[in-house]
Order: structure tokens, then C-alpha cells, then sequence
């Protein structure tokens, strides 16, 4: 993607605004005329001491004076070449939904800022950005757009922002299905559509986030859509397959936002550093530091990392571990999102490494005891719930597939990758034999 750097001065003013009743502006967002972007915490947000509402776990010390001087710190907080801080990068689309956004911006001039500003009203958990000085670039005319090089975007533009690669929407249910928001309306459900490069991944993926709740992991809510339900989006977005996958918002909940921020934003990996700036056990690590019941919690993370092994999903990233900030409460772990067997598609390798390894098939039950060395618990806990969540799967998920609307092929290939994984081996070897003589195949 060609990046075009803007001359323009501007400035965002960064709010969180769980209500209208209860937003607090937290700081600004400005772009200087060169192209430096610099966000700087408002002096009456600092001065409401411990009980500020929280913007981002990277910028919450272990006390007071460490909060400030985290929040007022510059090393995270200034980007040059129009790219946004970390934190604020980590808002915006990527792929496919990228793709969608930029086509609105003609062949002007535009930046991350221009997108922060163009969407800043429905991003994801409760940060607002509005535009409060300056200009920034705006949708343009779809004459302007060259022609043929992008799809056309939605009816009245894309103006949210979700992450991940796959195409997504946020629509609003309606009895009817699901529909485009209105004006100043914000969508209450994420909608996957069918993909024409990958067959049934919405299906793959609706039963991945069924699997995981089957094994005890709080999983998103899901329900897969006929397309001819699904309204206000053009059909060529639709063409992939018979469904769409509507995946309930959990950081949206009827009259109120609920602030929420991936384990990318607090780490400070933008791009394809969330593949490569932590692993499996920052996640444990970040998971016990930041959460109020932190082993409940933890063990919950394991649960994931089972599941994500033992379903080959390989795409579980920073940006697929997420934080959410309820109401008067402590920080916990979203529901889990993006759970696909993603090597149904050729995806082998796990997102973050685990032990020294990202291949999932050498994953043993000590590679949860060194973790639960590294983040200081008993060694024994965090290998006692891997292995009760393997026992689980193997119980649970031969007939719970049947149920599922993936395709006989698909369900056979999971069960037959259960064969050359470690973990399987060491605390169920007769399951092997099992698979071998195809015993456990529908």
C-alpha cells in the first residue's frame, strides 16, 4: 500500500465515552505540518488521580506517581511519516476492510490520521476521536477513485473501524436479520461474510467458537446468517457462500460502550509485530498482571491455548487477545474471538511461539509448567488445566462436530491432526491407535 503524508496541521481530541453522560477527554491527538503525529495527555485527566478511567494498561503504573509518569512519557507516544503511536494504529482497520476505507479517500492526500478522523466515532471499545482543529481528509467522489482498482464501498460509507484481516462489517440486529446502522447509529453485531478464497470459513469458524465454549472457554456469542438476511450490504460482498457469521459486540451493549484494547496496543506491536514482539507466555505474563481475578483468568488463557492448538487455529496474535474494561470492575479477558482452524487453509504454525516453538504438534504438558515458572504460580496449575482441557476435547468434540455445520472433510481433518500432536500422545496414547483405525470418525 502506497502511504501519502499529508501537509495539513490537525488535531483529534481523544475521548472515552462509555455514554454521552460519562465522556472524559483524555488528551489530544496532533498532526504538525511535517507529518508528526503526537498524542499528549490532558492535564485534567492527570489530575483525577487513581480513579481516572483507564485508556490503555501500558500507560497504568504500579501506582500513582508511576501512572502519570507513564502517561506523560513520549518514547510511545510520538510517530513520524503521518503513522500513528501505537496505541491509536492499533484502532484502525486492516485488509480487506482497509481496502474499503481508502477507496473513500479518492487519489487525494491522506494518512492514519485522516482515518482516525474519518472513523473516529465508532471505533472499537469506547474511545471517540473527533476532528477539533485543522482538516483531515475525507471521503471523496467515487469518480475520483481509479477505476476498477478497489470495490465499491457499503451504501453511505464505511464509518467504523474493526480490526483483523477478514472482511467485517458492524451492523445492527433487526427482526429481519441484520442491517446497515443508520445515521449516527452504531452497529451492535460484527459480520463476517463468506470468503471465495477460503470455502466455509465462516462455518469454520462459527464451530470453532462452539468447540471452545463446549471445553469451558467464554467464547464470543455467534450465530450464523442466511445471506438473503443480511441487508444494506452490495451483493458482491456476499458471493463467497451461504452464510454470513454475526458475531455479537461485547464491547457494545444496549446504551453504552464498553472500553476495551488488545494485547497489541498495550504491548506496542503494530503491524506484523503482532506476531513476533511476544508469545504465549507475555500472554500468561500480561494476563496475571493486568487482571483483577488473574488466575481464574489464567487459567482461561490456557484453556485458549489448548484449544487453539489442539483446533489448528494459527492465527491467534496479539490482536486476538484483548482486555475489556467493565463498568465499575476490574479488567478481564474479552470473550475469545477469531477462533478458526485456520490449518484447513495451510496455516501450520502457531501465531506466537510457545516454549521456544511455534509448531503446535511439540507442545507437552512441560512447556506449561516452564510458563507457569516464568510467570511465578505453582508449575502444577497451569499443566493441570491444559491437561483437563485436552481430556475435554478428546470427550467432547467427535460428537459436537457432528452437530456443526462443517463440511465431513473438515471434521475428519481435525480429529486426524488430534494423531501427531505431543500432547495428545502424552496424556491419552490409546486416542491414537483410536484415530489410526478411523474409530472416532462419524
Amino acid at each position: 500500500m502506497k502511504r501519502l503524508i499529508t501537509d495539513r496541521s490537525a488535531l483529534l481530541g481523544i475521548y472515552l465515552t462509555p455514554t454521552p453522560e460519562e465522556s472524559v477527554r483524555v488528551g489530544s491527538l496532533v498532526r504538525d505540518a511535517g507529518g508528526v503525529i503526537t498524542f499528549t495527555a490532558d492535564d485534567t485527566y492527570l489530575a483525577m488521580g487513581a480513579g481516572r478511567p483507564v485508556l490503555s494498561m501500558a500507560w497504568r503504573g504500579a501506582d500513582e506517581d508511576d501512572t502519570i509518569r507513564r502517561l506523560v512519557a513520549r518514547e510511545d507516544k510520538v510517530m513520524r511519516s503521518g503513522l500513528l503511536p501505537p496505541y491509536f494504529s492499533g484502532l484502525l482497520p486492516e485488509g480487506a476492510l482497509r481496502d474499503l476505507v481508502e477507496t473513500e479517500f479518492g487519489t487525494g492526500a491522506f494518512d492514519d490520521f485522516d482515518v482516525l478522523a474519518r472513523l473516529g466515532e465508532d471505533l472499537p471499545g469506547a474511545v471517540v476521536a473527533r476532528l477539533e482543529a485543522g482538516q483531515a481528509g475525507g471521503p471523496q467522489a467515487a469518480a475520483k477513485r481509479e477505476a476498477g482498482k478497489k470495490k465499491t464501498p457499503p451504501p453511505g460509507g464505511v464509518k467504523f473501524s474493526l480490526a483483523g484481516i477478514q472482511l467485517k462489517f458492524s451492523m445492527s440486529a433487526t427482526e429481519r436479520g441484520v442491517t446497515v446502522p443508520g445515521r449516527d447509529q452504531h452497529g451492535d453485531i460484527i459480520l463476517k461474510v463468506p470468503s471465495t478464497k477460503h470455502p466455509s470459513l465462516v462455518e469454520a469458524e462459527f464451530a470453532g467458537l462452539e468447540l471452545a465454549r463446549a471445553v469451558g472457554v467464554r467464547a464470543a456469542e455467534a450465530s450464523l446468517i442466511d445471506i438473503l438476511n443480511v441487508h444494506g450490504i452490495p451483493p458482491e460482498f456476499l458471493q463467497g457462500g451461504p452464510h454470513a457469521l454475526a458475531v455479537r459486540r461485547f464491547d457494545r451493549t444496549p446504551g453504552r460502550r464498553v472500553h476495551t484494547e488488545d494485547f497489541a496496543q498495550i504491548i506496542g506491536a503494530i503491524g506484523d509485530r503482532k506476531y513476533t514482539m511476544a508469545n504465549e507466555e507475555t500472554i500468561y505474563n500480561m494476563t496475571r498482571r493486568f487482571t483483577g481475578d488473574w488466575s481464574g483468568e489464567l487459567l482461561e488463557g490456557v484453556r485458549r491455548t489448548v484449544v487453539n492448538i489442539m483446533l489448528g487455529n494459527g492465527d491467534a496474535h496479539l490482536k486476538n487477545w484483548s482486555l475489556i474494561h467493565p463498568p465499575g470492575g476490574k479488567p478481564e479477558l474479552t470473550p475469545a474471538y477469531d477462533v478458526v482452524p485456520t490449518f484447513l487453509y495451510g496455516d501450520n504454525s502457531m501465531a506466537l511461539a510457545f516454549g521456544g516453538t511455534r509448531d503446535a504438534a511439540r507442545v507437552t504438558l512441560r512447556r506449561f509448567e516452564r510458563a507457569a515458572g516464568l510467570v511465578k504460580v505453582s508449575p502444577d496449575l497451569l499443566a493441570r488445566e491444559a491437561k483437563r482441557t485436552v481430556e475435554a476435547v478428546l470427550d467432547v468434540w467427535p460428537d459436537a462436530m457432528k452437530e456443526l455445520p462443517l463440511p465431513p472433510e473438515m471434521r475428519d481433518h481435525i480429529t486426524a491432526r488430534w494423531r501427531d500432536l505431543a500432547i495428545v500422545n502424552e496424556i491419552r496414547p490409546t486416542i491414537v491407535s483410536d484415530l489410526g483405525a478411523n474409530r472416532l470418525r462419524p
